[in-house]
């Protein structure tokens, strides 16, 4: 792969709040908190705010994903990415079994487990130069809910249904982003990729383009309704069917029942936790009933 410019230039764990070690569940919580106070629906004209919903959702998209985060990781412990600086054999030169850089000097001589190794993973085989990599699909958030139960619906189990508020497909655009009668049309900038590719040396670096904001289309006419985000936020209505035996604290999952994806993405997940009332003659001892 070709890690994007600003993995190197941003601490996505100091965007969100979190330390390194922060567990899934940690960098959800900062996220949406930030998410739900910067909201452009919370704060309508508000530049400061977009930004800073913006660079948090950026960094749940990486942070968020276990597969990136691995990878946001290594590539953040390789330090300050430059090539321009001296190295061992001079300004701009090469050291033993590598090349200059501002910081660092790539190893790439030696045997299995060394650098070399996380450099192929990260810049796609020890070297190659790659071509342009599309931001692609955004997997929507994951959504939490608590649904209160009598204890004799925990024990029996039901069907109802739950209401929240929360990120949804635009009716008006159908989650395109552009007016309704008009359509996104394919960025000129990046011929649709999404990306750039800069050369830096041995390598190729990716950035998002600057001329679609990383999505490969550009909306001429955004739809009104959800200023060309493809998502608003509104009431939604969700059935859910509860299992005869939960209890008190059990979390079930929704597949696809969490907030829209971007850019075609698959939607997120729902996860509803229950909470079970108490009984004045019985109570719930795992399955059974005493």
């Amino acid at each position: 792969m070709n890690p994007p410019r600003e993995w190197f230039e941003k601490d996505y764990y100091q965007v969100l709040g979190v330390s390194k070690d922060a567990d899934a569940k940690a960098v959800t919580r900062a996220y949406r908190k930030i998410a739900r106070e910067n909201h452009p629906d919370a704060k309508p004209d508000d530049a400061a705010a977009e930004d800073r919903f913006k660079e948090a959702s950026a960094a749940y998209d990486v942070l968020g994903d276990a597969a990136k985060r691995k990878e946001y990781d290594e590539v953040r412990a390789l330090g300050p990415m430059g090539f321009g600086g001296p190295g061992p054999g001079g300004p701009g030169g090469p050291g033993p079994g590598g090349f200059g850089g501002q910081g660092f000097t790539f190893d790439m001589s030696g045997g299995g487990g060394g650098i070399g190794d996380v450099l192929g993973n990260l810049f796609g085989g020890g070297g190659r130069r790659g071509g342009g990599r599309s931001a692609g699909p955004q997997r929507g958030a994951d959504l939490e809910a608590e649904l209160h139960l009598d204890f004799t619906d925990a024990v029996e189990g039901l069907s109802t249904s739950l209401h929240l508020v929360s990120d949804a497909v635009c009716s008006a655009c159908s989650g395109s982003g552009a007016e309704p009668g008009t359509s996104p049309t394919r960025c000129p900038t990046c011929g649709g990729q999404g990306s750039i590719s800069d050369d830096q040396g041995m390598f190729a670096m990716s950035r998002p383009c600057p001329g679609c904001g990383g999505r490969g289309v550009r909306i001429e006419h955004p739809c009104g309704t959800c200023r060309g985000t493809g998502v608003e936020r509104r009431p939604r209505e969700i059935k859910v069917r509860i299992p005869a035996g939960v209890h008190d604290g059990q979390r079930i999952r929704l597949k696809g029942r969490g907030d829209p994806g971007r850019q075609g993405g698959q939607p997120g997940d729902l996860y509803v936790t229950c909470r079970v009332g108490t009984h004045p003659l019985f109570s719930m001892d795992g399955r059974n009933l005493r």
